[in-house]
């Protein structure tokens, strides 16, 4: 067709196309994308000391090498949390593996602990690396279902070493 005989509805037709493509990217979430998004809730209810927050993210199921249960990881977080324990948490690394409903991501953190904190008395900046393991629920959501600490400032660690 010729170039005059355009209908004003075809000029819109790349513009519809293109508010579709950041319309669906920005309410579609990828299981990555999802999964991001809890790893930064998480780092910001320990720089909170948000029980409640941690709670909602962390599966009914939850168990690690050190804590039986979900309530157990709660009363510890409680414990150490109970002052302000860090300013910023920084993510220098970080690696996310799904398959299916399951995920586990390897992280490496720089936790610049708070002024005047019990925890700072060794140091303002402790590097932790640790994995992280989650579970998809049927609504689609992912919670975290276990973790382990696998280095605390590059020296082995594990739970049971606390």
């Amino acid at each position: 067709s010729r170039p005059d005989s355009r209908k004003w509805w075809q000029l819109l037709l790349p513009v519809v196309v293109l508010l579709s493509a950041f319309g669906v990217d920005f309410f579609w979430q990828t299981d990555y994308e999802k999964i991001d998004l809890l790893i930064k809730a998480s780092k910001e209810a320990v720089i909170a000391g948000d029980i409640e927050q941690i709670e909602a993210i962390i599966s009914p199921n939850y168990c690690d090498s050190f804590h039986d249960s979900r309530a157990q990881l709660l009363s510890f977080c409680s414990r150490i949390l109970s002052e302000p324990l860090a300013e910023k948490i920084k993510e220098l690394y970080s690696k996310t593996e799904i398959l299916e409903s399951r995920a586990d991501t390897e992280l490496e953190v720089v936790v610049h602990l708070r002024q005047g904190s019990v925890y700072a008395m060794a140091g303002k900046i402790v590097s932790v690396k640790l994995k992280l393991y989650f579970s998809k629920t049927a609504d689609k959501k992912w919670l975290i279902e276990s973790s382990e600490v696998l280095t605390v400032n590059k020296q082995l660690w594990g739970w049971k070493k606390r």
